[in-house]
Formats: C-alpha cells, structure tokens, sequence
C-alpha cells in the first residue's frame, strides 16, 4: 500500500510538473501569428509607365517617351511634333517685369532694323522708343520691392515639403496609427498581477464554534495571458496567513498556499485568430488609410504650389503687357495734347478719346498689380517658409519658363494609370477590407457563448510558511475544476442588428468604390481634354498676338491724319494686341498647370516629381514620416 501511494504521489507530481510547464510555454511563447496577407502588388505595366513619366519630365528627352509594350493604347497627338511657337517669339510677346528693359529695347532695335524710316524719322522714332520703354519701366516698377527672391518650381516643391503645415499635420496620422496597432497588440502581452488583503475583525459570536476574533493576511500573485485563439491562460499563487481565537482551530496561526494554473477556452464567441486579431487588422489597415490620405494632401498641396506658381507666373507678365498699352496709349495722348497746345488740327474729342482709353487701362493696371501680391501671398501661404514670412514685403520672381512640349497621351492608359494610384481608390479598398473585417467580428458576437474552464489547484497547509510551502511542493493535496458555460441571449436582437449593420456598412463601401471609380476615370478624361484644349489654342493665340501685332504696325504706317475714326481704329489695335498677349499668357499658364492636373487625376503626382514617404514602410516605427524629393539634401 505504502508502495502504491508512492507511486500516485510520484504520478501526480509529473502531472503537476507537465501542466506547469505546459503554462510556462504558453505564457510565454508568441502565438500571434500575423493572418494578415499582402495586398495585391500594383499592374506593373502601370508602374512602370508612372516611372518612366518620371524619369521623361526631368531628362526632358524626346527618346525616353517610347511607350512600355503591354500597356493599353488609345493614343491622342496634341500636335504633329513641333512646338506650336518659337519660345523666343514668346518672349518678346509676354515678358517678365524684370526682363521688360532689355525685351522693350530688342523689339526697338528690331522695329529700326526693318523700317525705311530716313534719318530723321529714324532718330525721332528712337526717341519716341526710349520715351516708351522708361513709361514702361516706370509702371513695372510699382510691382518692385527691396527683397526680391528668386524662385523655381522645384525649389518651390521643396520648400512646400518641408515647411507646408498642411502637410505636417498629416504626417503624424500614420505614426498615430502604429502607435494603435501597438496598443491592439499589447491585448496578447501576458500581465503580471499581485494582490495583498488585510482582514482583522473582532466581533461578537453566538457559537462557540465561531471566533470572535481574527486577523488574516492574503498575497496573491501570478501570470495571465491571452492568446490569439481566444484562450485565456494564467499561473497564480495564493499565500494566506490566518488567526483567530477560535478554541477548536488545530493550527493557531495557520499558513495555506495554493498554486493554480487555469485555461478558459470559448468555442463559439470570442474563438479564432481573425476575431481576436481583427483590431489589429483594423489599426493596420487605419495606418495604411492614412498613409494614403498623406499622399493625397501631399499631392492636393503640391498640386496648389504649382499653380500658384504658374499664376504669380501670369500675373507678372500681364502687369508687363498692361504697362506696354498703357506706355502706347499714353504716347498717343502727349502726340494729341502737344498739338493742341499749338493750336493744331486737333479735336478735344481725340484727347477724350484717348484718356477715356487711358484711365480704363489704368483702372485694369491697378487691378493686376494686386493680383501680383494677391499670387505672391498665395505662393507663401502654401509653402509656409519661415523665410518668406506673409508679414514682410518680398518680391518673388519665378524663374522657370513654362514648357510648350508637344505630348502624345495613351488615354486607356492615363485612366489605367489613375485606376491603379489614386489614394481615394486605395482608401477605398482599405474601407472594402475594414467593413469586412467588421462582418467577421459581428458574426461571431452574434453566437453564444459556450466557454470551456479547467483549473488545476495544488494545496499546501502548515503551522508555519516553511512548512505549508514545503507540503505544496509534495503535491499530496490536488484540486481540479472542470465547468462549461453557455449563454445566448433570448431572440439575439443586439447582435443580429450589428452584424446587419456591418453588412451594410460593407455594401455602402463598395458602392462608394464603385462611385470613386467612376469619378476617377471621368477626372482624368477630362484633364486630358482640358490638356489638349490648352495646348491647341497656344498656336493661335501666339499667331493672334503677331497678327495683332502686324497689323498695329500697319496701321501705323499707312495713316496720314489722326482722325477720330482712324484714331478709334489705332486704339482698338492696340487693344487688341494687349489682349492677345493676355490669351497667350493665359493658355501657356494654363497647359502647364493642365500637364501638372494630369498628374494629380492619375495620382502619379508624388512620382512625377519624384516625391517619396520617407518611413511609409516602416509599420512598426511609431515616428512622424516624412516626404521629401529624391536626391535633395
């Protein structure tokens, strides 16, 4: 007998010892595998095309614009290959205030070169050109300030990505969202517990059999962790020191301890790695969510800097083309005047006349010379440098010459291009697999509960601590609690209308896909159209301008009085030649923001400038991220 109990002690030890070890390794061993796969790699023949735009806008070469094999074709020719205007030509036409001198007094030499004028006439018409060139200079002026700034677009972008606040507020949202993915994983970190109680009571007994007096003492402290199946596993132990005054207590103070080791597993709610990982799923997807949001308003910013730089671009040349009428108009009005004063054939409804036209033309001066600042604001609002601040008076000049580049466009493949990067189709899709997930963890709260419990309890009693832990180590005392638990709400009302909520959650999600896709397509068709429009009225707008010009100068010459109705026909000429220059100006600032639009529609902006996430791949980095342009220091 004595042999046999050995051997049941013996037993129960190397139970005892298996299920302490078996706990030990579930504590602390990682069960959390990560269930969630990749997402679907990008067409490559997309990427390819969106990095070869890239690489063909900063090499500017003609040869890199072959077209990657495989991609879709539905292409659209803005021209036969030529530029539609010779940029020297341009820039005569439309030039910059600070370029207006040398500009104005190359078209004046060109302007003798040509003529047949004879000595005097020649002399006189230099005169009268040196007039008009510091009138010019005169009105250009008023757009000058002390601190001028030299600015390219790059420089531009640049500054924007490293100063823009727009951006920066976005920049923390992905490192918000790793710092949720953390904090959803750390529900599977195992916890640490400890406890201590103090009871001391000193009460009447009707019994002699209870004690009117006691003092107890509990520590209880152990290990709980949860594992990503839903199971819930913990090792404590118990120590409680008791004392009463109770005549029948055999042992006065008594020492017990207890060492407990228990698994709870459900079956149906709560059970499976998809439920009990899906917030970790959703803090994923949160930071790929915002990842794209940041694309988008780097993108949307980005796209705002360029036009108003194209803008300021516009505004400054316009001042320039207004101040050249004006210089005109008012060389008229001293021709007039001076042969009034004389006494000469002149009417008072010819000087009316032509400063009628005059102050309508400084009306319209004034008007562009704030829209000048009006830009220039714009552009400093949007890139937020310190060293532009809006509260100080700087003049910044754009450096850049618009390009007037031919294009072929591969339409299928620019909608292609725009269904593959845009960040809204992707925030779309981030919605789709959220709602998704939200219908897995809807379904299985919907389901009763059904619990499995086993604990496995190992005693130890003493007169003293020593002693009771020195009998738990035998293992001669065992417990074991085996309970199942079941509930289900009568009707399940609460959750069936969440799980018909998640669905249609998921249906709006896919119908606000569905209506992202069609904006997309319907966005980039029209940026194109609008590309092509712009391109095609560059031709006829310079042609507008030189045939304006043309005639102006023809008019000039061949009139032998001023007459009132002829005076009304050399205005109007000019007029004419001013608001050619103006449609020019407007068409060249509008192609070149039309080929940036494109860019933006396809959501190839970021690569078309070269532009990357600086820490987008890192999903664990719980640090801000940052754009910034490849290459820039």
């Amino acid at each position: 007998m004595k042999q046999m109990a050995k051997s049941t002690r013996q037993a129960r030890r190397w139970f005892a010892g298996g299920v302490i070890v078996t706990t030990a390794l579930t504590l602390f061993s990682g069960c959390e595998t990560d269930l969630r796969t990749d997402s679907a790699t990008p067409d490559p023949i997309g990427r390819r095309r969106a990095e070869h735009i890239a690489v063909t806008r900063l090499s500017q070469d003609d040869g890199a614009t072959t077209r990657p094999s495989g991609t879709p074709t539905d292409p659209i020719a803005l021209s036969d290959g030529t530029p539609p205007a010779p940029l020297a030509d341009v820039r005569l036409q439309i030039p910059d205030p600070l370029n207006a001198k040398e500009v104005t007094r190359e078209v004046l030499d060109r302007e003798l070169a040509e003529s047949t004028f004879t000595d005097g006439d020649r002399e006189r018409f230099r005169k009268e050109g040196e007039e008009r060139i510091d009138e010019i200079l005169k009105r250009v002026a008023q757009i000058k300030r002390d601190k001028q700034i030299n600015m390219s677009l790059n420089e531009a972008i640049r500054k924007a990505l490293e100063h823009s606040y727009l951006i920066q507020v976005q920049t923390y949202n992905p490192a918000i969202a790793a710092t949720q993915i953390v904090e959803a994983e750390a529900q599977f970190d195992a916890i640490y517990y400890a406890r201590f109680n103090y009871n001391k009571q000193d009460r009447p007994s009707s019994s002699q059999l209870t004690g009117t007096k006691s003092d107890t003492r509990l520590i209880d402290t152990g290990v709980r962790k949860l594992l990503s199946t839903g199971t819930t596993v913990s090792a404590g132990y118990n120590f409680t020191r008791s004392e009463s005054n109770l005549v029948f207590a055999t042992l006065n103070p008594a020492y017990f301890n207890q060492f407990t080791v228990e698994f709870r597993q459900p079956f149906l709610r709560g059970f499976g790695l998809d439920f009990n990982r899906a917030q970790i799923e959703l803090s994923r997807l949160d930071r790929h969510a915002s990842l794209e949001r940041l694309r988008r308003d780097v993108r949307e910013t980005i796209f705002n800097v360029e036009q108003a730089y194209w803008s300021l671009w516009q505004a400054r040349r316009r001042v320039t083309v207004t101040a050249r009428l004006i210089a005109d108009i008012q060389r008229i009005l001293r021709f007039f005047e001076g042969r009034l004063e004389a006494g000469m054939d002149v009417y008072k409804v010819q000087v009316n006349l032509t400063r009628s036209r005059l102050d309508q033309r400084e009306f319209a001066f004034v008007q562009q010379r704030s829209e000048v600042k009006n830009a220039e604001d714009a552009l400093k609002s949007l890139i937020n440098d310190p060293a532009l601040n809006l509260s100080q008076d700087i003049e910044i000049i754009p450096t850049d010459v618009p390009t007037m580049e031919p294009l072929v466009i591969d339409q299928l493949g620019e909608v292609t291009a725009g269904l593959t990067y845009r960040a809204e189709l992707n925030e779309a899709k981030v919605a789709i697999e959220q709602a998704q997930i939200g219908i897995g963890v809807a379904k299985n709260r919907a389901l009763p509960r059904l619990d499995l419990l086993f604990r496995y309890i190992v005693d130890g009693l003493g007169p003293n601590a020593d002693k009771a832990f020195s009998q738990l180590g035998e293992h001669d005392f065992h417990e074991y609690v085996v309970s199942v638990d079941f509930e289900w709400p009568i009707g399940n009302r609460g959750p069936e209308a969440a799980l018909r909520r998640a669905r249609l959650q998921q249906a709006q999600a896919i119908a606000s896909h569905k209506v992202t896709i069609e904006n997309v397509v319907t966005e980039v068709k029209r940026a194109i159209r609008d590309l092509q429009t712009s391109f095609d009225q560059i031709g006829p707008s310079y042609r507008a301008a030189k045939a304006s010009e043309d005639q102006l100068r023809a008019i000039q010459q061949r009139q032998e009085t001023r007459s009132p109705p002829n005076l009304e026909v050399e205005l109007n000429a000019h007029e004419a030649l001013a608001q050619a220059r103006d449609a020019l100006v407007q068409v060249l600032a509008n192609y070149n923001v039309g080929l940036v639009n494109l860019e933006r529609r396809k959501g190839t902006l970021l690569k078309y400038n070269n532009i990357i996430i600086q820490g987008a791949d890192e999903e664990d980095a719980m640090d801000r991220v940052t754009p910034r342009v490849v290459g820039s220091e």
